[in-house]
């Protein structure tokens, strides 16, 4: 699905007065949306249902998507380098070639995702977080912390 600026503009608006908890808020739906490239950088995502969205070449830098749901999403090429991915759910999703350089990845579930060619170095996990099987983290840069 497709947005116009002023309609995302006002999704991100009702979703920050929801992560506020200001009367009138609105949890932002935006699954199956096409965001393809956009700047998402710095915005607050955190419990956003991202569900199959195409995330393809976006900038998210910085950008809270704690609890968010991103189960199928096409995030390739994405730049995350320093999202917060905090007990976010990515099941499935199409990481190919993603920067997650720095970002928080404890309790994020990866479970079948395509992590081809991302980048790790400096994203910290905990024992809670869920990789595609076989994948080792610890090889791709990623740092394991131990408390939360």
């Amino acid at each position: 699905m497709q947005y116009t600026h002023v309609e995302f503009q006002n999704i991100i608006e009702l979703h920050q007065k929801f992560v506020k908890g200001i009367n009138g808020g609105e949890k932002a739906n935006l699954k199956n949306a096409d965001l393809y490239g956009a700047d998402l950088s710095n915005i607050n995502f955190s419990e956003a249902n991202l569900e199959c969205a195409n995330l393809k070449r976006t900038l998210m830098w910085s950008t809270n998507l704690e609890r968010a749901c991103m189960e199928g999403a096409n995030l390739k090429h994405a730049m995350l380098d320093g999202a917060n991915l905090k007990d976010a759910c990515l099941i499935g999703g199409h990481l190919k070639g993603v920067n997650l350089d720095h970002t928080d990845l404890r309790g994020t579930n990866l479970l079948n995702a395509d992590l081809e060619g991302s980048t790790f170095s400096g994203a910290i996990y905990d024992q809670t977080t869920k990789w595609p099987e076989g994948f080792d983290p610890s090889s791709v840069g990623a740092v394991f912390a131990s408390g939360n």
